[in-house]
């Protein structure tokens, strides 16, 4: 799968590299397509066809001034407790005759949990839940004699719930409290779950020089289970604006840095940048590109990549 893929990604170079190598700067276009002059573009222009675009499948961000934003992946696990549980007590004294519902099951308010043979009563009466949650006790057996201290169940409210994470000592900075969470688990690969941090630990581990911090879920259907294993992500904004652009469409040239501005319907140009700042996915530039323009994110590296196959034919 791999040198498939690595086959592909030279077929579309060479692709591009046919397309692209006759607009660069100082190359003769060929006299199929312009027999009256030799063109001379402006440096690091290159021009494509609307087919060569539409091969590559190019993608643009516009520069826009803004925070810069930081992504901050972070392991954690659902708590093995339940942050809310409630004991369901006999009502009266009696004899368990029946079961309606089991360990594990999800009830709401108002559905019968079992049954009590009453001795002044000649029918079973029903013990119906007082809440909403997941049976995570289950004490009583048909049979059992109950009295009207005992405990039949425990019902745990697992619509919230608490995740602990472990954040590194160099990241605690840009955490704070009420700050969103995103977090994934690999039993629901396309459901993500959002939360807030509502408690950072005062302490830092030795040894793992990571601090402690809990986050409080929404799970209204249940799918996040106690003790279960989750990835998270957080999102860090800065409060100062820069001009920013995505990380992606930032290319090596030597010891520079250039991005590909679409300038035209079918022409890019080449523009060295200043990076201030950068993160994972986004950079803050000082120089060479303005708010508004539309940069190349997706492709980017395929501009590249005509322009070095071009200076290459050239020497």
């Amino acid at each position: 799968m791999k040198n498939l893929k690595n086959f592909s990604i030279l077929v579309i170079v060479f692709i591009l590299g046919v397309f692209i190598s006759p607009y660069i700067r100082g190359h003769k276009l060929s006299e199929e397509v312009k027999q009256e002059e030799d063109a001379h573009e402006e440096d690091g222009v290159i021009k494509l066809e609307k087919d060569s675009q539409e091969l590559v499948n190019f993608k643009t961000v516009e520069v826009k001034k803004s925070p810069l934003t930081e992504r901050i992946l972070i392991a954690g696990q659902i708590a093995q407790d339940a942050n809310e549980t409630h004991n369901v007590l006999a009502p009266q004294a009696g004899v368990v005759v029946e079961n309606t519902a089991q360990l594990g099951a999800i009830i709401k308010k108002g559905d019968v949990l079992c049954r009590l043979k009453v001795d002044d009563q000649p029918e079973p009466i029903d013990v119906k839940s007082p809440y909403d949650g997941v049976i995570i006790g289950d004490f009583d057996t048909v049979g059992q004699k109950v009295e009207k201290i005992s405990s039949l169940c425990a019902i745990a409210d697992l619509s919230k719930v608490w995740a602990n994470f472990d954040i590194y000592e160099k990241d605690i900075a840009k955490i704070k409290i009420g700050q969103k969470i995103t977090a994934h688990s690999i039993a629901y690969p396309e459901q993500s779950f959002e939360g807030k941090i509502v408690f950072i630990s005062p302490r830092v581990d030795e040894a793992t020089r990571t601090i402690k911090i809990r986050v409080l879920f929404e799970n209204p259907d249940y799918l996040l289970k106690l003790g279960m294993f989750v990835n998270g992500e957080i999102v860090s904004q800065g409060a100062q604006e820069y001009l920013t652009l995505p990380a992606s469409a930032v290319q090596t040239l030597g010891d520079k840095r250039v991005v590909f501005v679409k300038t035209g319907d079918g022409e890019f140009h080449k523009k060295e940048i200043m990076i201030k700042l950068q993160t994972t996915d986004q950079v803050a530039v000082d120089d060479g590109v303005n708010s508004g323009d539309m940069v190349v994110t997706d492709g980017a590296f395929l501009l590249k990549s005509g322009l070095l196959k071009d200076e290459l034919e050239g020497e």
